[in-house]
């Protein structure tokens, strides 16, 4: 047996259409017309049947969006940025990776496939507006002097501003209550570099926000 009847097909792959055009959801009129149908009553109905077979999702009175397990059927679709473990922003801990699903694809800047989040453990990043439970977004490539990184040292991660020094490397938090972490250069050899922070997301309620350090 067919998932979808053949006007239920026919109005699934309109509205695909329409939302790769146009990048919103057509109105009850719009859809009338373009499906040739008599009434929106028709339409309403289709809709009806397309949310019970979890094609779409309803948002409020009246109004629809493609549900979230058929969003890969628009063109150009993508999942959102990944969410590949938790880092610690304090003292180093055991590193933990594993996939803890994606941040939603509205949030996701242009031109950065290769970008993953970290859920943060801690509050020694305070003072640069990193919290305990934030997203932070990584930049696979190496901190610079001044900027912030995701660090793993023998197993245990950390996230801390980096300070290159003719002696080594300072890790330094930004919260007076803990402590820098100096790395020799000999200390550097078993030093992984995950990443570089380049921003943060987080959720209130039913919303994100999101924030992008300035270049």
């Amino acid at each position: 047996m067919k998932e979808l009847t053949d006007k239920q097909q026919g109005v699934w792959e309109y509205l695909l259409g329409y939302l790769e055009d146009h990048d919103q959801f057509p109105s009850y009129g719009d859809m009338q017309e373009a499906l040739d149908y008599s009434s929106t009553n028709s339409i309403f109905q289709h809709l009806r049947a397309l949310e019970k077979k979890n094609y779409l999702s309803k948002e409020g009175r009246g109004n629809y969006t493609i549900h979230p397990t058929k969003r890969s059927q628009l063109k150009g679709f993508y999942p959102g940025i990944p969410v590949k473990g938790r880092i610690t922003a304090g003292a180093m801990h055991e590193a933990i990776s594993e996939n803890l699903g994606h941040l939603p694809v509205e949030i996701h800047p242009a031109k950065s496939d290769h970008y993953f989040a970290l859920i943060v453990d801690g509050e020694s990043m305070i003072d640069a507006d990193i919290r305990d439970g934030d997203y932070i977004i990584i930049d696979p490539r190496s901190p610079g002097d001044g900027e912030i990184g995701a660090i793993d040292y023998r197993g245990e991660t950390t996230l801390k501003t980096i300070e290159r020094t003719s002696g080594g490397v300072i890790l330094h938090p930004e919260n007076p209550a803990y402590d820098s972490i100096t790395i020799t250069p000999k200390e550097w050899e078993e030093i992984t570099v995950i990443g570089t922070y380049v921003g943060k997301a987080w959720k209130t309620g039913g919303n994100w926000g999101l924030i992008f350090r300035s270049a």
